[in-house]
């Protein structure tokens, strides 16, 4: 199809200054009939039409009307001050200007001053291509992220240089603030410093004697577990020169067994003075 021309002069009406006569609605409803219709008629006729076609192409879109029933999402009107609207449902004599609520008209187009032009819109957004590269004042934004920049933070080998490791020494002593535990200097502390960790019973009964002091050369806590059969002399326990426990003699002379347990620090001595009784088991936890 070809491209229409648009006719010249669609603001001239035909008879805008000729007799013209309105058929009425009935004439409207019935159309011509055989007859000689009356010129003022015609003229009537061409005159609406020319109106109004004149009033699209001057509008663009044609004023709203009380009397037209706009339908569903596909009608388009212009307010009273120009503004175009989409209808939402099927409505009659529903001004657009008056849907404050937008329950049956809604505008159509924003205005040219809603929106930014590139220039401006550049000026206030980043790009996301750029990547924050668009960035004016990287410090500030750093700032107000409360993240470091590369300078303020410090790279693997530069913290591998300033870091030192405790030496085992200093695992043990747990004296340090200054090195980093590693999981295996944590172990040594373990094995030097918690009773139990990394130690086993050991039956000594074979080699500890009534009377003879010993000293913890371990290093670390043990502990120790004695049972003595009573008699008419009474025994102790001591640790450090503290006397620890006392085994009690039973006063009929049953033969009921003692026992007690203790733990001797690292370096602390230990002895069990016992008068005629004896030493039935001697275990240490080391």
């Amino acid at each position: 199809m070809v491209d229409i021309v648009k006719p010249s002069n669609l603001s001239l009406t035909w008879a805008s200054g000729g007799d013209i006569l309105n058929p009425g609605d009935t004439k409207y409803a019935s159309g011509w009939a055989v007859e000689i219709p009356a010129r003022q008629w015609f003229n009537y006729l061409d005159n609406r039409q020319d109106e109004a076609i004149a009033h699209i192409n001057q509008r663009g879109v044609a004023q709203w009307d009380a009397a037209t029933e706009y339908q569903g999402t596909k009608s388009y009107a212009q307010g009273v001050t120009g503004t175009i609207y989409r209808s939402k449902q099927t409505s009659i004599n529903q001004d657009p200007a008056a849907d404050v609520g937008e329950v049956y008209w809604e505008i159509a187009f924003a205005s040219a001053g809603d929106f930014y032009t590139k220039t401006e819109a550049d000026g206030l957004y980043l790009a996301k291509s750029q990547n924050l590269a668009d960035l004016t004042n990287t410090a500030t934004a750093r700032t107000n992220l409360s993240v470091y920049s590369q300078a303020q933070t410090y790279l693997k080998t530069e913290v591998d240089a300033k870091t030192t490791v405790a030496s085992t020494a200093q695992a043990q002593a747990g004296t340090s603030n200054t090195t980093l535990m590693t999981p295996l200097r944590t172990q040594e502390w373990a094995n030097a410093k918690v009773i139990g960790y990394g130690q086993t019973w050991q039956d000594l009964i074979g080699s500890r004697v009534a009377g003879t002091t010993y000293t913890n050369t371990t290093g670390r806590p043990i502990s120790i577990a004695i049972s003595v059969n009573p008699s008419t002399t009474a025994a102790f326990l001591q640790v450090g020169g503290t006397t620890l426990a006392e085994f009690v003699n039973n006063p009929d002379g049953s033969n009921i067994k003692n026992n007690v347990y203790a733990v001797v620090p690292a370096g602390s001595t230990y002895i069990v003075t016992v008068g005629v009784q004896a030493i039935t088991s001697w275990a240490e936890l080391r």
